[in-house]
């Protein structure tokens, strides 16, 4: 019997033995995977760091000659002179510039002052909305379904605090513009997303609108459904027969106008404050090509006003 005993407890003490090993094994086993994960992720961590720091570096390297590129257009932009900016110009035709380094870039500059000058609509008073603007505004609400805002909108945009009536001012109306429509008029509470962009089909403010204008609408770029708004162009199809002359030859006066076919003897009068053939804005594009050729790589939106020879907006993508 004492035998017996004698060689359970052997017996137990080799099983605690074998335990104690597995438990050993199983623990460096448990630590070295840890170690090797560890490893696994500092190393992944210093890749994503090097790539995050090549990443910077080029894109640094792209903004910088980006800014050389655009203060070298902008200042041969800033000294042209003449009575109209068209796309027909050979300086607002697209640029192929090669980079040993970079690629291949494209060069757009598009003349702008195209649309409704939504920080020009007033008098100099701040107050009195313009009279030749007061139909193709009103006309364009009724066009995107949104009359009813007419007020409102004015009273957001003018730079006093006296409502109009049936209109509204607010303690927290800006009363100034920044240089985009989106966070211009984004910020009155009468407008919405829809209402500025349109839903789907349809138009919408920005559309129709614009900061980046001096006042006038410049004919050579305006799109027809601008154009369209317009006492003079809103009829036997005028709108669309600029948007077809345009493509082969500028329109530089009054009097291009009042030539073409479905002129009225009072188109020119009545168009004399609302449209001019220059353009104070300028849009300047940057696009790299992918290697494939297509376009797609890093891009650059510039905004150029030709009046104060400065840069007042910079997007990239």
């Amino acid at each position: 019997m004492q035998k017996l005993s004698t060689n359970l407890k052997r017996i137990f003490r080799s099983r605690k033995k074998i335990k104690r090993k597995a438990f050993v094994m199983v623990s460096v086993m448990m630590l070295g995977v840890m170690l090797i994960s560890c490893a696994t992720a500092f190393a992944w961590f210093v890749r994503m760091q090097i790539r995050s720091v090549g990443q910077e570096r080029d894109a640094l390297t792209k903004r910088s000659m980006a800014e050389v590129v655009v203060n070298a257009i902008s200042g041969i932009l800033g000294e042209l002179n003449g009575d109209y900016d068209s796309p027909t110009q050979r300086w607002y035709q697209p640029f192929i510039i090669p980079f040993e380094d970079l690629g291949i870039w494209v060069l757009t500059v598009t003349p702008l002052d195209d649309k409704i000058p939504i920080r020009n609509l007033f008098l100099p008073d701040g107050n009195t909305l313009r009279h030749e603007f007061e139909l193709p505004l009103q006309t364009m609400l009724d066009k995107i379904g949104y009359r009813n805002i007419e007020l409102p909108l004015l009273d957001f945009l003018d730079r006093n605090t006296r409502p109009r009536v049936g209109g509204v001012e607010r303690e927290d109306f800006i009363n100034r513009g920044p240089y985009d429509i989106s966070e211009l008029l984004i910020l009155a509470p009468e407008i919405n997303y829809e209402i500025l962009y349109g839903n789907g089909s349809d138009l919408g403010i920005a559309d129709y609108c614009t900061v980046f204008s001096e006042g006038k609408i410049n004919l050579n770029v305006a799109p027809v459904h601008v154009m369209e708004l317009l006492p003079g162009l809103d009829e036997r199809g005028l709108a669309q027969r600029i948007a077809e002359v345009r493509q082969e030859e500028p329109i530089t006066n009054f009097k291009d106008v009042q030539n073409l076919p479905g002129a009225s003897p009072r188109t020119a009068t009545l168009l004399t404050n609302l449209v001019g053939f220059k353009s104070r804005y300028l849009e300047i594009k940057i696009e790299s090509l992918l290697e494939n050729g297509s376009r797609g790589g890093t891009s650059f939106n510039i905004i150029f006003d030709r009046s104060t020879k400065k840069i007042v907006r910079w997007q990239e993508t």
